[in-house]
């Protein structure tokens, strides 16, 4: 509540002592971008130590002053997307040791929406190239909902004080004029949540270890624990506001079973966005009238792990022995698990997520989306130099790459966020132009399975910690960090919530009759 945003506070309170090392920052980080991309990793400028800026118009100014020395002032780029632009667009370098060989985005998901069909097409400092998307809606029209599930704007007072007209009279106090405050119609939810269920269950079972308490000591009992209302309001987001998914088509012809599958992007940015290891994929089933399993893509195992139909895991699920004395040998295929378009086999699976390397280590630096990515898989964000796949979700509406150019450029950046931002590895998938969705094929022989198939179904499941990163960071990270993680998620009872088996469910088809 106190980051300045448009060009001409920005310049007004550049030297101001809050500010000392944001201009290192910046230079550190985007030293080659102007304007907003300036901020981009965090690196936002404060305003005067002494206000606090928020949406509405005349606030009371006389409790806070009182009590704290602050005076609330309103200021109408807090209702902005850059406002969450400026962390939630991540630009890094990428380190061979201690030299920077280049730069990269390691997360865009601010770009995502300013290149979708939700983009408003302004900023503090103006409008942007192509205009409004006709979907527009702010960050914040998603994650601080302003009104009930049937359209009503919320209701409240800004803060609880002492008021004149509601709490017994005290000496000494105030005039009404000062403190009573009024009900103002539109207050947002500071909810911003997004799925990482798993977090929230840590935090919930290991309260001390995670630092993070279970109940709210300004509420006292009759308080709502923090972490159940935001867990829930991770489990509505998926269910409501994230994707969609249906099976078209389920069809058995010449010995063959045949099924489109259909998954809608709802987000304002990808699915998954944020950070590159985040994944979804869906498990797809064949299954007899009884509902037993006779084929699936996409099983997992207990720990989340993807496994074929021998219960080992597929190619490119993990990438360390189990010993971590070095990596699983694969190459070309074998890699990982590229995008699909048509699936045939059980241990083939379409999984929605972002794959980097890191530079690789007998050739020079060569990174961006247009460098081969020859380097190791990689999960550190200061070695994100290549880009073997990204087929996660694309918005509604994404703009073609002379467009992106076009607005990462009038945000102060260059075409490389436009690139970045973009898919990579999905071939010429059509749906990965115009974005929304996808849309792929599962063909089935019938004469392999071991009954008769009569239904299938379909589910998209999401794992913001999965199991490959966990491997990762356990076989390249030593220290108590790396101790305590290893603990938490070891010890983490996942059991009778929707996020069993390490994989939160986010949408699913239900049995579905074969034709």
């Amino acid at each position: 509540h106190r980051m300045v945003l448009n060009k001409a506070e920005t310049a007004a309170f550049a030297n101001e002592p809050q500010n000392r090392c944001v201009a290192q920052r910046q230079d550190l980080l985007n030293k080659d971008n102007t304007g907003f991309a300036r901020t981009f990793s965090g690196s936002f400028l404060l305003g005067p130590s002494d206000r606090l800026y928020g949406p509405f118009e005349k606030p009371k100014t006389v409790p806070m002053s009182h009590a704290f020395g602050m005076v609330p002032e309103q200021h109408e780029d807090i209702a902005s997307s850059e406002l969450c632009g400026t962390c939630h667009t991540v630009h890094l370098p990428v380190m061979v040791g201690d030299r920077t060989v280049a730069t990269s985005y390691e997360q865009t998901t601010y770009p995502e929406w300013a290149f979708s069909a939700y983009r408003t097409g302004s900023t503090p400092d103006g409008k942007l190239p192509s205009g409004a998307g006709p979907l527009a809606a702010s960050c914040q029209d998603c994650h601080m909902a302003s009104k009930t599930p049937d359209g009503k704007p919320f209701r409240s007072k800004i803060a609880a004080i002492q008021e004149q007209t509601n709490f017994p009279a005290a000496e000494n106090s105030l005039p009404a004029s000062d403190i009573d405050l009024p009900v103002r119609s539109g207050f947002a939810k500071h909810t911003l949540v997004g799925l990482n269920v798993f977090l929230v269950e840590m935090a919930k079972q290991f309260s001390d270890v995670v630092g993070i308490p279970l109940s709210d000591p300004m509420m006292g009992k009759k308080g709502v624990p923090p972490l159940d209302l935001t867990q829930q309001a991770m489990l509505d987001q998926a269910s409501n506001g994230t994707a969609a998914i249906a099976v078209t088509d389920a069809i058995l012809d010449g010995g063959e079973l045949r099924a489109t599958v259909t998954v809608t992007n709802k987000a304002g940015h990808k699915f998954p966005s944020g950070v590159g290891f985040r994944r979804a994929f869906i498990d797809f089933a064949v299954l007899d009238a009884d509902g037993a399993v006779l084929w699936e893509s996409g099983r997992t195992n207990a720990a989340g792990v993807i496994v074929g139909q021998d219960g080992k895991p597929v190619a490119g699920e993990l990438w360390w022995n189990d010993d971590c004395n070095g990596r699983v040998k694969a190459a070309g295929a074998d890699r990982y698990q590229p995008h699909y378009r048509e699936i045939m086999r059980q241990d083939q699976v379409q999984i929605f997520q972002e794959l980097t390397t890191a530079p690789a280590r007998d050739a020079p630096a060569q990174c961006g989306r247009h460098a081969a990515a020859n380097g190791e898989l990689t999960t550190s964000f200061l070695s994100v130099c290549g880009t073997l796949k990204d087929n996660r979700l694309l918005p509604k509406g994404f703009l073609p790459l002379d467009q992106r150019v076009k607005i990462s450029e009038a945000l102060g950046a260059h075409a490389d966020m436009a690139e970045d931002a973009g898919p990579a590895g999905t071939g010429d998938d059509p749906a990965y132009v115009s974005g929304g969705g996808d849309t792929m094929l599962y063909r089935v022989p019938a004469a392999g399975l071991s009954g008769k198939p009569a239904q299938v179904k379909a589910t998209l499941y999401y794992q913001a910690i999965p199991p490959f990163f966990l491997q990762d960071r356990f076989c390249t990270a030593k220290g108590t960090d790396t101790d305590r993680l290893r603990f938490v998620t070891s010890e983490l009872k996942l059991d009778g919530t929707r996020a069993a088996n390490w994989k939160l469910e986010v949408v699913g088809t239900g049995a579905v009759a074969i034709k």
